[in-house]
């Protein structure tokens, strides 16, 4: 409860640059990720005409525009961030016709079995831990199926990965030398972002204890594409 409680992890509602990015994604003036392309082919053989989609952590709606070229030019989607900003960028790639909330994945404001299908992708390794909550909540709005796209380690691993003053805003870095403070007093990032990793053992046993009924598939990706996610603008 006291990682949740500090919010320097969230880093994304700094992040314009970053949203910027995806929003240049959802309208294609910028390549398709690598990341909607795999999601497609996750989608794609448990989808019907006609589904109730909610992607949580939709970002600019980039999925969105993966989703209708690949899956169903009329899928019926909803799209939910915490990042104001980029919830504003979907809103104005897409216009009044797809609804796009700003809500949070551990309270999401929507009814039990709301969607046939609720997918998050590459969220779950930047939350807080435990994930439990986070899981709980997509399988509650979930009336047939959840896809959540993550990383898996051979352990499980609580990771922090510490930001520069601005690295990841957008803006360039505050550089003075010698003055650039990474560390509280106690030894805590002053900024941050999760990037954790828990064992495929680990999430089963989480979501058994959430509902016995769940069926619990874990599946590679099998397109592999080799890139480098500092360099966020090439994808």
């Amino acid at each position: 409860m006291k990682a949740k409680k500090n919010r320097n992890w969230k880093i994304w509602d700094q992040a314009a640059g970053y949203s910027d990015i995806l929003y240049r994604r959802a309208t294609g003036d910028l390549p398709e990720m690598e990341s909607a392309k795999s999601l497609c082919q996750a989608v794609q053989p448990v989808y019907k005409k006609g589904m109730k989609i909610l992607d949580v952590g939709c970002g600019a709606g980039h999925y969105l525009r993966s989703l209708r070229a690949r899956i169903d030019k009329d899928v019926n989607y909803t799209g939910v961030d915490q990042t104001k900003y980029s919830i504003a960028l979907a809103r104005k790639a897409f216009g009044g016709a797809v609804p796009f909330f700003v809500g949070d994945i551990f309270n999401l404001k929507f009814t039990d079995n709301a969607f046939d299908l609720v997918m998050c992708n590459n969220v779950l390794l930047h939350l807080p831990p435990p994930p439990a909550k986070a899981i709980a909540e997509l399988l509650r709005v979930a009336k047939r199926y959840v896809i959540i796209r993550t990383v898996f380690g051979q352990r499980n691993y609580l990771i922090k990965e510490v930001r520069m003053p601005g690295e990841g805003s957008g803006q360039p870095r505050l550089r003075s030398p010698g003055k650039e403070e990474l560390f509280n007093k106690d030894g805590e990032p002053l900024s941050y972002n999760f990037f954790n990793m828990y064992t495929e053992e680990y999430l089963r046993r989480e979501i058994s204890k959430i509902g016995k009924n769940f069926k619990v598939s874990i599946k590679s990706d099998d397109r592999p594409v080799e890139f480098d996610n500092r360099k966020v603008a090439a994808l």
